[in-house]
């Protein structure tokens, strides 16, 4: 499935070429205090800090999980290479959307 119609990204004036995907099926939280989350945040583009991963809290589950908004992923992987239990994977731009609809329990609505 390709990018919801209407799709933007707030950096980026093309969409990035891949896209993270968080299989919440298998993260952890990490008891409440994420690397992904943290090393997002040190981005920047345009001097602006990249801020694409929420923590959204899960009636199933003890501790919070993560999601993407793929308005503001630009694709740098860091998050995916951070992840302790791997679950953060990096998918071509088209497919994330597929991926993720796949794998996430919970969504992120601003």
């Amino acid at each position: 499935m390709p990018a919801p119609a209407g799709f933007t990204h707030k950096f980026l004036k093309k969409p990035p070429k891949r896209l993270a995907v968080v299989d919440q099926n298998g993260c952890s939280g990490c008891a409440n205090s994420p690397a992904c989350v943290a090393f997002c945040e040190t981005v920047t583009v345009k001097d602006q800090v990249v801020d694409a991963i929420r923590y959204v809290s899960s009636p199933d589950a003890p501790n919070y999980l993560a999601v993407i908004e793929y308005d503001k992923c630009i694709g740098c992987a860091l998050c995916a290479e951070v992840c302790p239990w791997e679950t953060i994977i990096m998918y071509n731009f088209d497919e994330a959307f597929d991926q993720s609809e796949q794998v996430t329990l919970v969504g992120h609505t601003p």
